[in-house]
């Protein structure tokens, strides 16, 4: 009796297995995570939120903890800026299923443009021109130079091994000159 009685549980157990639901979407922390909006991307009609962050020099950029938006470094310069480097950071992937917002930029063909704009302000249309994969934990100067035209650089991991990242991509994008400026989140090619 017992024999039959275990039986018909694993049965049930069974059943309820193959007729449970499907799993819902990853539970990926929300785009609230960071605080504050104060700028967003637009790429390819999807836009990511841009919390403020300081990247401390020599340290390490920590985004928000979250998939679904960046962050944008206060220790730099900032966007709209004449000279030097804006940086804006991401997580490519904050957990199993949460793929960052933002990842289209680093399989985007070279030439490919996206907006960018503090919230309340004109969108500045960018176009990226490089794209390189450094060992994770190279940092190169040129990335957050102060001198020059102004640019922006995106960084996020690369590469991933297992349960971590082996490398960093960084990626440079410029202003269109003649690109009309857009308000809010407006589309992007």
């Amino acid at each position: 009796m017992r024999r039959i009685a275990l039986g018909a549980v694993t049965a049930m157990i069974a059943s309820l297995i193959v007729w449970a639901p499907a799993a819902e979407a990853a539970n990926c922390p929300p785009a609230t995570v960071g605080g504050k909006t104060v700028a967003t991307v637009n790429i390819k009609g999807k836009v990511t939120p841009l919390k403020s962050i300081t990247y401390r020099r020599g340290g390490p950029l920590d985004p928000p903890h979250t998939s679904k938006a960046g962050g944008i470094s206060r220790r730099n310069a900032p966007l709209h800026a004449k000279r030097g480097v804006t940086v804006i950071t991401w997580h490519v992937r904050y957990g199993p299923g949460c793929n960052g917002t933002m990842n289209p930029l680093t399989k985007m063909p070279l030439g490919s443009t996206f907006t960018v704009g503090a919230v309340g302000k004109d969108h500045q249309t960018f176009k990226l021109v490089r794209r390189e994969t450094v060992k994770k934990g190279v940092i190169k100067k040129r990335w957050f130079a102060p001198t020059g035209p102004h640019r922006i650089v995106l960084i996020t991991c690369n590469d991933l091994r297992g349960s971590y990242f082996a490398k960093t991509m960084a990626m440079v994008a410029v202003p269109v000159p003649d690109a009309p400026t857009t308000s809010g989140s407006s589309t992007s090619s």
